[in-house]
């Protein structure tokens, strides 16, 4: 039996995207499907036929590299649990139990360092298998520790004299599974890595699958279908969001899913109308206007929205807390890694030189600046990824207002082309949402010819622009997806003020970017009440959206 709360934590911490995309205790933030358009953008899978170039990246500071080398090994680890099990049946020992728990709470924050900092340079060189070993190695170690500690943790929350140390670390469900008959400290890591790998061997098959030069896109959806089916196998139904921390059921997304498809690919397709009417529509795509210096240029424009934001801006460009990859040798998404035991976080960003690299810029520093309101231990960590997409998709609404100096002649292109992206994350996500919960429904009567029947038929024409095995998210982490949906719906609720009233937008951005996304407390519905955020999972609101991005589309006629 596995336990999902820690289940989760390898989905979240050993691909960025899991995000990803993140349970779970999740350290990351993948942007790599946030926003579509009607034209090829950077996808997941890179094109066999894209030029190889260099690797540009500006490297993390040293005090980075050295918090790569920097944690206990497992040895240490097991060696200070094993004294924690032994301290808290000596009485009059809360001095020695609660520094035992201290050090393994540093230690796990050092340890998702080290994970995050070995993902970076893993993906910054993709077919380097040494940098894949230790990555691995890294990851399964930070999701084995978490294991660990949750089982010595229980025993101290069950023991007579020391309870109320540990009655904030754990839960009921993980009192009751680490306590059974039979579960002792080994067999808990054995189950920790056999549950790694398994997961582990699946996304490989599914990578070796994607990423294959010979077979075809044909071949590739049917095999990944296979995988698809397999790694179901491990979810049910009535538990499939519980990891993700969200305050609504997949039930109201398949419900919603139709107002999304009646409401809003309409309106997305007007947005699209008006953006290649436009006289400076094909120049994005062919000669894009970019800046030079990505995060320079967020340090020049953040100073006019509020001091905070400047200062998150400064920070990241004093510190060089970001790498910038390009080329077939390296991931060709995007993301944000925390750090926790600096309060501090990474961006990983692939550049191909398209109109798409500086909108990425911003939306992945949404993410950087909204990390600074968060020092969740790793250990505690449960990410609402909901609400982070928020944190990064609000602050692309905010730098809208600077497209006419950023953008010149193509302005006015580029904001309908934004909208249009942010719409079709909306579309997407809920449509995407819609499938991966309805597959999971008849998981048990599916072939591989039935998922890819039920994809096409969920998706309709989107899923001509994304084939089945380009969506890495449901084969990393499902029920991830439709985080991009729900937030995209609720960052649109910005949408009136960055337009006609850009303090009052920075007022209610910064109110949402002050959550603290990776703290149980933090749930999306009561969350956007708290910040003046409409309820953005109903009909009317939908409608309402649809209406408003209708009335921007007639405005740039």
């Amino acid at each position: 039996m596995k336990n999902k709360k820690y289940m989760a934590l390898i989905l979240a911490v050993s691909v960025p995207l899991s995000l990803c995309s993140c349970s779970l205790n999740n350290f990351g933030y993948d942007s790599s499907d946030s926003g579509s358009s009607t034209e090829e953008k950077t996808k997941d899978i890179p094109e066999s036929d894209k030029d190889e170039s260099e690797n540009k990246s500006e490297k993390e500071s040293d005090n980075k590299t050295e918090n790569k080398n920097s944690s206990a090994d497992m040895d240490d680890v097991n060696e200070r649990l094993e004294q924690l099990l032994d301290n808290i049946k000596i009485k009059d020992n809360k001095n020695a139990v609660q520094e035992d728990i201290d050090w393994l709470m540093e230690n796990i924050n050092l340890a998702a360092d080290r994970s995050a900092l070995c993902s970076i340079d893993y993906y910054t060189d993709w077919n380097n298998e040494d940098l894949e070993n230790e990555y691995d190695r890294a990851s399964e170690m930070l999701y084995v520790m978490s294991n660990a500690m949750g089982y010595v943790f229980s025993k101290g929350a069950v023991s007579e004299e020391y309870s109320e140390l540990f009655e904030n670390l754990v839960d009921d469900n993980a009192v009751e599974y680490y306590t059974q008959k039979g579960i002792n400290l080994d067999r808990v890591e054995g189950y920790a890595k056999v549950d790694y790998n398994v997961s582990d061997s699946e996304l490989d098959d599914y990578f070796d699958i994607a990423y294959s030069s010979e077979l075809d896109d044909d071949e590739k959806n049917l095999k990944a279908a296979e995988v698809y089916l397999e790694i179901l196998t491990n979810y049910d139904s009535e538990t499939f969001y519980d990891s993700y921390n969200r305050d609504y059921e997949p039930e109201l997304i398949l419900e919603l899913s139709e107002a999304v498809r009646k409401n809003l690919i309409p309106v997305s397709n007007n947005l699209i109308t008006q953006f290649s009417r436009n006289s400076y529509s094909a120049d994005i795509f062919d000669s894009p206007e970019l800046p030079d210096d990505l995060f320079g240029t967020v340090r020049e424009y953040a100073e006019f929205l509020s001091p905070e934001i400047k200062k998150s801006a400064e920070r990241i460009n004093d510190e060089k807390l970001y790498v910038i990859a390009s080329g077939d040798n390296c991931y060709t998404g995007s993301f944000t890694i925390d750090m926790p035991s600096e309060n501090s976080a990474m961006i990983y960003i692939y550049s191909d030189g398209s109109y798409y690299d500086f909108t990425t810029a911003v939306h992945e520093f949404g993410h950087f600046h909204s990390s600074f309101s968060d020092d969740i231990n790793a250990y505690l960590c449960v990410p609402n990824i909901d609400l982070a997409e928020i944190q990064s998709q609000g602050m692309e609404l905010l730098f809208m207002q600077f497209y006419d100096a950023i953008y010149g002649r193509q302005a006015d292109a580029m904001k309908l082309l934004r909208l249009s992206d942010i719409t079709d994350a909306a579309i997407t996500g809920f449509l995407v949402g819609a499938f991966e919960y309805s597959a999971l429904l008849q998981a048990d009567k599916l072939t591989p010819e039935d998922v890819l029947e039920l994809y096409s038929d969920t998706l309709g024409d989107y899923a001509e622009n994304y084939p089945f095995y380009y969506m890495s998210h449901i084969f990393e982490s499902p029920g991830y997806y439709i985080s991009y949906g729900v937030s995209a719906l609720a960052s649109l609720d910005m949408l009136d003020e960055c337009m006609d009233n850009p303090e009052a937008a920075v007022k209610q951005y910064e109110k949402i970017s002050a959550v603290p996304i990776n703290s149980k407390e933090s749930r999306f519905r009561s969350v956007l009440k708290e910040c003046g955020f409409s309820d953005v999972l109903t009909e009317k609101y939908i409608e309402q959206t649809a209406e408003n991005l209708q009335k921007f589309a007639d405005s740039m006629r």
